[in-house]
């Protein structure tokens, strides 16, 4: 039985590898559209259904294309830094967009932090729940936790976080499995790679077979804000207004519906 788990977890990694040569491939053969109206927007894989919904919204109410592309946030920033051509870059944490301004490759005028979320772990629907998130060691047993990889994907890393002020990390790092992104964690718990799995509170409503098993105390991790930002090799008027865009009434009431929190704009 080890054997095949093994060789299943084998399988989905190498799966979620190939996943990531294909993205990678589109973000760096991809060459402008001809099409003027076209916006590209590179996005963390947990917006996945708001912007998707939010750029059918875009097209509708603009007549122009705002064309995602979905990947964890570090993938997507080291494909900008290495020159893959993008209008817009959301990603799910600070550091990805800091990574790429120290390399003067944002706009110092179109940066916005935009999204918020919560952190919370999953299980699969019609197991059981956790009664605090202290009790997850004990209720893992034998079994796998599965969470985005820690050295670059920002839900492992608040994850971590949030698990070492707890002091619960080292009773659960040797029984984590890591994927390549939030989604491909929450792709492994979801095929029974695991008894639960550390994602955000918007990827429950986004995976019909998953529910929240426990919530993290907010002061247990950093903040988690999505901040949306302009590259500076994509800036253009059009750019600008998908930027806006993303900003105003029609995307928040979209963002919201699928459970981010909507952050308030500076005065």
């Amino acid at each position: 039985m080890a054997v095949l788990v093994a060789r299943s977890l084998v399988d989905t990694l190498a799966g979620t590898l190939l996943v990531g040569l294909i993205c990678f491939a589109a973000l760096t053969l991809r060459s402008y559209p001809a099409n003027s109206q076209t916006i590209e927007i590179l996005a963390a894989a947990s917006t996945t259904e708001a912007v998707t919904a939010i750029a059918a919204a875009f097209r509708a109410d603009t007549g122009m294309v705002l064309r995602p592309t979905f990947a964890g946030s570090s993938t997507l920033a080291k494909h900008i830094a290495a020159g893959a051509p993008g209008h817009l870059f959301l990603s799910a944490n600070l550091a990805w967009v800091t990574f790429l301004a120290e390399q003067d490759l944002l706009t110092d005028h179109g940066r916005v932090d935009l999204l918020g979320n919560e952190l919370v772990v999953l299980h699969r629907n019609g197991e059981p729940g956790l009664a605090s998130i202290s009790d997850l060691p004990t209720a893992l047993g034998g079994d796998r936790l599965v969470m985005g990889d820690p050295a670059h994907v920002p839900a492992g890393r608040y994850g971590r976080q949030a698990l070492g002020r707890l002091d619960l990390w080292t009773r659960v790092k040797h029984r984590a499995v890591f994927g390549a992104s939030v989604r491909a964690a929450l792709a492994l718990l979801a095929r029974g790679q695991g008894a639960y799995c550390i994602a955000y509170a918007t990827d429950a409503r986004a995976h019909g077979k998953l529910a929240i098993a426990a919530r993290f105390p907010p002061s247990t991790h950093a903040p988690i804000i999505y901040p949306l930002a302009v590259i500076k090799s994509g800036d253009s008027a059009l750019a600008r207004r998908a930027f806006d865009y993303l900003q105003g009434a029609a995307a928040k009431r979209i963002f919201q519906k699928f459970g981010f929190t909507f952050l308030p704009k500076p005065r």
